[in-house]
């Protein structure tokens, strides 16, 4: 039986230092988080859709006390989701929200020093039966929201610290 080459050791040996060198690439960058766009998108997502545990998981805890909350004392955010998804029941949206996609687009202002303020525009494209009593419902004023997300770098993540419609 013929014994491997050096040139077969050190070719295998390669591919385990650059097998090693991408893995720890990939794990500093799953490690650094999303960056202000992405964190300000996925919290737009999360309001619009009704996943209020991503919501209130995506924020600073001053935004969660001083408006996610409204001044209840919640435990934490599991405790703020219950609470509000039972406060929502009675939205006049919930009946079009199967049928209607939330397209969120969003662009970074600026970023520095660990804040950042990123523009959005969420649109509501609505699909179902009922158009007419979908327009009733934004009363003309048309199916979307623009405004800006005001971000900061909280133990090296970005979190929501704040949100201007407008």
């Amino acid at each position: 039986m013929r014994r491997p080459g050096r040139r077969t050791v050190l070719g295998v040996a390669a591919l385990v230092v650059l097998a090693l060198a991408g893995g720890v690439v990939a794990l500093v960058l799953a490690l650094r988080g999303s960056g202000p766009e992405a964190v300000a998108q996925d919290y737009l997502r999360a309001q619009w859709s009704g996943d209020w545990r991503a919501e209130c998981d995506l924020a600073t805890l001053e935004w969660r006390d001083a408006e996610l909350y409204g001044g209840h004392p919640f435990a934490d955010c599991a405790a703020y989701a219950d609470a509000a998804k039972e406060a929502s029941t009675d939205n006049p949206f919930l009946p079009y929200a199967d049928d209607t996609d939330v397209e969120v687009t969003v662009q970074a202002l600026n970023e520095e020093d660990g804040r950042a303020r990123v523009e959005y525009v969420v649109e509501l494209r609505y699909h179902g039966e009922d158009q007419s009593g979908f327009d009733e419902l934004w009363q003309g004023g048309g199916a979307y929201d623009r405004g800006t997300v005001e971000l900061v770098e909280v133990d090296g993540d970005w979190r929501v610290a704040g949100v201007d419609a407008g």
